[in-house]
């Protein structure tokens, strides 16, 4: 299903107006006084990696001197202190808050509640204290949900499932996966790990939320710290114009490389016949998933070369229809764990026919392991193909 997936890397983004360094200076200087070292410890690790310590100094001091001219910010024995008018700037930054952002903790939860687009209520500020509550908060909001609540680990999964499989079919297939007929928790997840830039298997729903994103937001650290940091670094805009001026400075020149000259082409005679054995190939096509009706009709042309048993009870093995599919239909950029899930939907749909086998005669058995779908406390091994 990864390859069918083929999404560009992910990155998390806040669909917000972006803050600049002097903005978050101003806004550290509200939340009380604030000295250069404060700035230094507080707000610089927010602009990283996109500024080096030498360069988040050098914009401070810039972005101080104006808020200074600018009469916001006013400097009294190396602390600097917000006049009115700059607490009034620094309160319409932070417009999502409801109550008064005396500290800088509190800062970094106004700013949580905007670039995450939820709101500042009770319920959020105490779910952004956990690491489950905040990823939840930023996987709803990076795949477009509702971020009024953080949604339970085990409901968050079963939407996390249904995008791989919307994505992997290119959105042809209508799932019923929703609440009281949901995935079973291990191949939910298994899908859900689809959406991973290498997809894989996690143990438990919280983690898997966590762990994805982390991924998203650009966090190397699973933890509730890292994944704030993260967040709040997509609020950040690239480095403007004062930043590039101070890391220019801050940076020794190089002489630009001059460009190799361009070798002309070699002539080819008149009489070369070479020219049409040298025409590119055509691109490879990208895989192109099935809609729900061509996948059906493939999968019973499949299973009825391969079906066993007397006429009006003939089976197929999952496992050998699978390896038909996947020998016929390569276009189609399926992989086992797509292919079972849409098979499964199919099944629920009324639009193909699965059969469990009888354990207890114990034929094949690698077969029958290689054939299950587990849906709805039943395992399924067999396509039942109708004469």
């Amino acid at each position: 299903m990864s390859a069918a997936i083929g999404q560009p890397e992910r990155k998390f983004e806040a669909h917000e107006p972006a803050l600049t360094a002097k903005d978050l200076v101003l806004l550290r200087i509200s939340a009380g006084t604030a000295t250069r070292a404060d700035l230094q410890r507080d707000v610089a690790p927010l602009l990283a990696p996109r500024l080096t310590g030498a360069e988040f100094r050098r914009s401070a001091e810039l972005g101080i001197s104006n808020l200074i001219g600018s009469q916001l910010v006013s400097e009294s024995k190396s602390r600097l202190t917000c006049t009115g008018k700059g607490l009034q700037v620094a309160q319409a930054l932070l417009a999502s808050a409801k109550a008064p952002c005396a500290t800088w903790p509190d800062v970094k939860f106004a700013l949580l509640v905007r670039a995450l687009r939820t709101s500042d209520t009770p319920a959020i500020r105490k779910t952004v204290q956990r690491a489950e509550g905040l990823a939840a908060l930023v996987l709803q909001h990076h795949f477009g949900k509702s971020t009024a609540r953080a949604q339970s680990p085990a409901d968050l999964r079963g939407d996390l499932a249904i995008i791989a499989l919307e994505r992997a079919f290119g959105n042809k297939i209508k799932t019923g996966f929703k609440k009281g007929a949901g995935l079973p928790a291990k191949p939910g997840r298994v899908l859900a790990g689809q959406l991973f830039k290498q997809p894989r298997e996690i143990a438990t729903d919280g983690k898997l939320i966590v762990h994805l994103a982390c991924e998203i937001a650009g966090s190397r650290e699973q933890s509730l710290e890292g994944l704030e940091l993260a967040v709040l670094r997509g609020l950040m805009s690239p480095k403007d114009d004062s930043d590039a001026l101070s890391a220019q400075s801050a940076r020794p020149q190089r002489a630009e490389a001059s460009p190799r000259p361009i070798r002309p082409p070699t002539p080819k005679p008149a009489n070369d016949r070479a020219p049409i054995s040298e025409i590119a190939p055509l691109a490879p096509r990208s895989p192109s998933p099935p809609d729900m009706p061509e996948f059906c009709r493939a999968v019973i042309d499949a299973a009825r070369p391969v079906s066993e048993g007397w006429p009006g009870n003939r089976k197929a093995f999952i496992s050998l229809v699978w390896k038909a599919i996947r020998n016929t239909r390569p276009d189609w950029g399926l992989s086992e764990i797509a292919f079972k899930g849409m098979l499964a939907e199919a099944h629920r749909s009324g639009q193909v026919e699965l059969a469990t086998a009888d354990l207890k005669d114990g034929r094949d058995l690698k077969s029958l392991e290689d054939s299950k779908i587990l849906y709805k406390n039943t395992v399924w091994h067999f396509v039942r193909v109708q004469d």
